[in-house]
C-alpha cells in the first residue's frame, strides 16, 4: 500500500500544481487553456482511433488477399502437373482426374490394380472421368455402371 499511497501523493501534488496556476491566470486565459487541453486530447484520442482503424481495414484487406490466393491455388493446384506424369502412381492419378472433375472417388489397391468406386448423377461427368483416366495412361481392365436411386455407380478396375 505503500506504493500506491505514494502515487496517490504524487497525482493530488501535480493536480494543485495545476490548479494553482489556473487559478493565476485571467478567466480568459483559463478558459483558452482548458478548450486547448480539451482539443489536445481529442485530437489525441481520434488520430489513434484513426490509425487503428486504418492498420485493422489494412489487415481485413490482406486476409481476403490471402483467402483469394488460397482459393486460386485450392482450384489450379489440380492442373499443376510434375515434371512428368510417368512419376505419379496409379492412385494419384485416379486422385488427379476425380479431382479435376469434382467427383469423390473411393479406391482400394489390390496388387498392381487398384478398384475405384465413383458416384454421379450425371452420365457424361462419368465417361469423361474415364477418359482423362485413359489419357494419363491407366489401362481399363474391368467396368461396370449400374443406375439408381438418381445416380450412377461406376465400378471399375485399372491398372
Amino acid at each position: 500500500m505503500n506504493t500506491m499511497t505514494r502515487i496517490q501523493h504524487s497525482l493530488d501534488q501535480k493536480i494543485e500544481r495545476i490548479v494553482d496556476a489556473l487559478q493565476r491566470m485571467s478567466v480568459r486565459e483559463r478558459y483558452m487553456v482548458i478548450f486547448a487541453s480539451v482539443l489536445v486530447v481529442v485530437s489525441i484520442i481520434s488520430f489513434s482511433l484513426w490509425k487503428m482503424h486504418s492498420l485493422a481495414d489494412q489487415q481485413q484487406k490482406r486476409v481476403n488477399d490471402l483467402k483469394d490466393l488460397m482459393v486460386w491455388m485450392q482450384s489450379n493446384a489440380v492442373t499443376m502437373k510434375p515434371a512428368s506424369e510417368s512419376q505419379l502412381t496409379i492412385a494419384e492419378k485416379v486422385q488427379r482426374v476425380s479431382q479435376q472433375q469434382g467427383l469423390t472417388v473411393s479406391s482400394q489397391q489390390m496388387g498392381e490394380q487398384l478398384q475405384i468406386v465413383a458416384e454421379h448423377q450425371n452420365y457424361a461427368v462419368l465417361a469423361n472421368f474415364i477418359t482423362q483416366l485413359a489419357k494419363m495412361g491407366v489401362s481399363i481392365e474391368k467396368m461396370e455402371m449400374v443406375s439408381g436411386n438418381n445416380q450412377i455407380k461406376l465400378t471399375a478396375t485399372v491398372q
